[in-house]
């Protein structure tokens, strides 16, 4: 049996997916789009793009990003920055030693 992602979810991750289903309408109805249009546009069934405005959390994450991608949505996902995870990163990111050649490491 399928598990059920709503079953799971936080209440603020319910309420993210909900947003986001509903910036999806909004885009749609904004370009004067029916849902079979768009459905087609982002190459996704009809059903997928219901789940998708409705907020479900099964839908897989590819079809979000094919629909975000068709109404104009994708580069505001791409703006989503995390300064915790990028400082962290580069805290711990391998230096490259100085001074010693790539050549003298070929001991073969």
């Amino acid at each position: 049996m399928k598990r059920q992602e709503s079953e799971f979810a936080s209440p603020p991750v319910e309420a993210a997916g909900n947003h986001l289903g509903a910036l999806v309408r909004q885009a749609r109805i904004a370009r004067n789009w029916t849902m079979a249009e768009l459905a087609e546009r982002a190459r996704v069934s009809l059903a997928t793009l219901k789940r998708i405005e409705g907020g479900s959390l099964s839908t897989s994450l590819g079809a979000w990003l094919a629909v975000f991608e068709r109404v104009g949505l994708m580069s505001r996902l791409t703006e989503l920055r995390d300064p915790v995870s990028e400082a962290l990163l580069n805290e711990t990111r391998a230096k490259r030693p100085r001074g010693r050649s790539a050549a003298s490491d070929l001991d073969f």
